[in-house]
């Protein structure tokens, strides 16, 4: 019950956010705004999962993990309802209440595999991240053909096709029912509280984790909200969104098995940011030239964000130093991160192009890199906030 939770849970955490792009232009038509409005609704995102990842800890000191899991979905599909029933107003209140409820499961995940599955960690962190990329990668790819339907049989066809999603959100919600009796963590995963004298913030490690997802995310969000862009024709831009979403598959099968088996992962790390730079060189610059190419780089160059994911649980002895570094590696990740398409969106409205964006993905992943020399080291965070 609770891998079939886990799974349906996943099909939620990146689904909303990567469905809206294909649809800017029709949304636009229909409800005649600007793109001002699209720089804000990209920027949700990151920021709901920053919001809900520091009051995290609160909501887990209250309820059990599968009672938060079960209204976060339900919230979810609330919100995914609720952003195509009207005008702009509801379009901005239904993506905030439903990204809010996703960063809290976001937030959630990596705790809910470690008490259910405490010693398959890493492969469960896999099965997770794998299904939410196949999410992310199909909604894209799958939103226009059913706003095309929709407006054949006299629907507002983005209404529909935005709206379907709110179905995983409400399956996912129900299937966490029959895991409300376990409030209690099993014998098995019961560990003493972490005898923190420092705050996680203020732990090498923690702030390493942090950096690592910030201005991973800071990246990534900016492409998946603008990659679209990066071509003249919609229709390839919509494709290579697709594909790059795709690539997250192997990303997310190589993160985990590295962060958990290897001593010293950091030079894997070098290694994809070097790629992740070169794909994002070529669609910044000449995307016409090699537009699968460059996209395949790129797409396979984030290897950060699974890393990261798999060390919250790599890098704490106990439930409570994992939901620390949970909460604050989220939570200031995210609050760097939601800069990102905000940011990308004002350099384009200046400049008209991609060559300044590009240095803003370059400094970005330097700060990943010193970010990853921390987190990727032998340590427990227990270990360091004790000093």
């Amino acid at each position: 019950m609770a891998l079939t939770a886990i799974v349906l849970t996943a099909s939620n955490l990146r689904a909303a956010v990567t469905a809206l792009a294909p649809l800017v232009s029709e949304i636009r038509e229909d409800l005649s705004v600007g793109a001002s409005l699209f720089g804000v609704l990209g920027m949700i995102p990151t920021a709901m999962f920053a919001t809900a990842a520091f009051v995290l800890p609160g909501l887990k000191a209250r309820l059990s993990t599968s009672q938060l899991l079960i209204l976060a979905m339900a919230l979810t599909a609330a919100g995914q309802t609720i952003r195509v029933l009207g005008g702009p107003i509801t379009l901005l209140t239904g993506s905030v209440l439903a990204l809010f409820a996703i960063g809290i499961t976001n937030a959630l995940m990596p705790l809910a595999v470690r008490e259910y599955f405490p010693n398959r960690v890493a492969a469960m962190s896999t099965t997770y991240l794998i299904i939410a990329q196949i999410t992310q990668s199909i909604a894209p790819i799958l939103v226009v053909p059913i706003s095309t339907w929709a407006s054949v049989v006299g629907i507002t066809g983005w209404r529909v096709s935005l709206g379907s999603w709110a179905l995983l959100g409400l399956v996912a919600a129900i299937s966490w029912v029959p895991l409300l009796a376990s409030t209690i963590p099993r014998a098995e995963v019961r560990t003493p509280q972490p005898s923190m004298a420092i705050p996680v913030w203020r732990t090498p490690v923690g702030v390493g984790l942090g950096l690592m997802f910030g201005f991973t995310s800071f990246t990534t969000y900016s492409l998946m909200t603008f990659l679209p862009q990066m071509v003249p024709d919609a229709s390839l831009g919509a494709a290579l969104l697709g594909w790059w979403s795709i690539l997250g598959i192997p990303l997310n099968i190589i993160g985990p098995w590295v962060a958990a088996r290897m001593n010293n992962c950091y030079p894997v790390l070098v290694l994809a940011s070097g790629v992740f730079l070169v794909g994002n060189a070529g669609l910044c610059f000449a995307p016409m030239a090699a537009p699968w190419l460059w996209t395949t780089l790129s797409g396979l160059g984030p290897l950060a964000f699974p890393i990261a994911l798999t060390l919250i649980n790599v890098r704490a002895r106990t439930t409570g130093g994992a939901t620390a570094l949970s909460s604050f590696g989220q939570g200031l990740a995210y609050t760097v991160a939601c800069m990102g398409p905000l940011l990308t969106g004002v350099i384009l409205d200046t400049t008209g192009g991609f060559t300044v964006v590009f240095g803003i993905f370059l400094a970005a992943t330097v700060v990943v890199l010193g970010g990853g020399f921390f987190a990727t080291r032998q340590v427990y965070v227990e270990d360091q906030a004790r000093n």
